[in-house]
């Protein structure tokens, strides 16, 4: 193990999991350069981090890159990051691989409740937005939690009433969008669709906020969840409040995939994506949070940056270009527990 001392609180990891959250970071770095240095007009990486953090460099830098292409990066980054931490947990606490928060429907409950805030208040604060969507998703979570219950939770039960709830919030979604003025459902379809395109510096500090607030409670309680892998009766007899952690914990997660939806709709498969890599990459027994929450970012990053790079005449919103790149790994994923292999 590597010991790192940040003040009296020590980070313990292993080694090659350090290394690669290094070079996930590092790669991070490199790719947010090339998202604000790169596009229709090209300005030079100096320029580009200068006007990224408001140092006036001149038109055009200055609202291209500090108004259009920082902001759409560091949307991505951390909504990618919190999408990569909300599905390491669950996947985590249910060990189950399919467990993420867009798969059991926890994403489509938050798109729901953020549809009908904006039918019943109208677009006025994206801070009313992301309160609809906590409020739709821990409904959503809840009403699983209930009919996955049985005596714990029963991992099939929790997919397949995930899934079946996801059904539910989509429909209860169609129906506000008939109630809504063509101007309003068009803007809701949009947003429906998951994008990172046109976001301001006030969905960058959203983001940031969220993750500011619910990152440490995720690592406070990460060493309870690594003893909770190993089973309830052996987390409790090394002393974890086994209720207290997983309730924080599921809590936590649900929150993080409500405010990504808030934020930019939608995304597919980066929460269950994310921390299926990060945990083959560092071949870790257990979860890997930070690994999980760097790969996500990375991924959702480039997946925009390529959808932007599409030779198609319209952007292609990074929603659709993530659902088309995931399916294959979950038919994958049914593939190998088809043939027993794991998951």
């Amino acid at each position: 193990m590597r010991i790192l001392r940040i003040g009296p609180l020590g980070i313990s990891t292993h080694r090659r999991t350090f290394a690669v959250g290094l070079v996930m970071l590092v790669a991070l770095v490199a790719l947010v350069i090339f998202a604000l240095s790169n596009g229709q007009s090209s300005i030079t990486i100096l320029d580009s981090l200068k006007a990224a953090v408001g140092i006036p460099v001149g038109a055009p830098a200055d609202f291209i890159v500090g108004q259009v292409r920082a902001p759409r990066a560091l949307t991505a980054v951390l909504v990618g990051a919190m999408l990569g931490l909300s599905g390491a947990i669950l996947q985590s606490l249910t060990r189950n691989p399919l467990a993420s928060p867009d798969f059991i429907g926890i994403s489509m409950g938050a798109g729901t409740g953020a549809v009908v805030t904006l039918w019943l208040i109208g677009a006025s604060s994206l801070w009313v937005t992301a309160a609809g969507a906590a409020a739709g998703a821990l409904v959503t979570a809840g009403l699983i939690l209930l009919l996955s219950w049985r005596h714990g939770i029963v991992p099939l039960r929790l997919i397949l009433a995930g899934i079946g709830m996801g059904f539910v919030a989509n429909a209860t979604t169609q129906y506000v969008l008939t109630r809504m003025d063509m101007h309003e459902a068009g803007n809701a379809l949009g947003w429906l669709v998951g994008s990172v395109t046109g976001r301001t510096w006030t969905h960058v500090s959203v983001a940031a906020i969220c993750l500011a607030v619910l990152l440490p409670v995720v690592l406070w309680n990460a060493r309870s969840l690594r003893t909770m892998e190993m089973g309830d009766d052996a987390a409790r007899a090394l002393g974890i409040a086994v209720g207290p952690a997983r309730m924080a914990l599921a809590l936590s997660s649900v929150l993080l995939a409500a405010a990504s939806v808030a934020i930019t709709g939608p995304i597919g498969f980066i929460a269950l994506v994310a921390p299926a890599i990060a945990l083959r990459l560092t071949r870790n027994a257990g979860v890997t949070l930070i690994p999980s929450a760097l790969m996500g970012a990375l991924l959702l990053l480039a997946a925009d940056q390529v959808a932007q790079l599409m030779p198609t005449t319209i952007q292609l919103p990074v929603g659709v270009f993530t659902a088309a790149v995931g399916a294959p790994y979950l038919l994958w994923l049914v593939w190998r527990a088809s043939r027993g292999g794991p998951a």
